[in-house]
């Protein structure tokens, strides 16, 4: 299994966990349910890629604040595996002297973080 079907899989999961908990706890509706799980499967379809799914992640609980839950902790880890990524090559580029190219690479990594929120 990828790395994005895994994700997906994790994430479907602690999505039906939450759906089902605030069905029992009767904070959301039968219909809202159904509109949550419908959302989430057209948002993530068989087959997305990892880098897409990035993308999409994010935005999942802008239409649904009860999908934060699930959101969150990804993003958290998400962020904190790019980070690390983008402060060892910025490392490389300056122990390289390759200033021009370090502070480029700063920018383009700022703008994509950005891009996240």
């Amino acid at each position: 299994m990828d790395k994005a079907e895994e994700l997906k899989e994790q994430l479907q999961a602690k999505i039906v966990e939450i759906i089902t908990s605030k069905l029992e706890a009767g904070e959301i509706t039968q219909d809202r349910a159904k509109d949550i799980a419908k959302y989430v499967l057209e948002q993530l379809p068989e087959g997305i890629s990892y880098q897409k799914m990035m993308e999409i992640v994010p935005k999942l609980d802008d239409h649904f604040h009860e999908l934060g839950a699930a959101v969150i902790p990804v993003m958290i880890e998400y962020e904190r595996k790019m980070k690390k990524i983008i402060e060892e090559r910025i490392q490389t580029l300056i122990k390289a002297n390759k200033l021009d190219e370090a502070l480029d690479f700063t920018k383009k990594a700022i703008n994509f973080e950005k891009s996240l929120t």
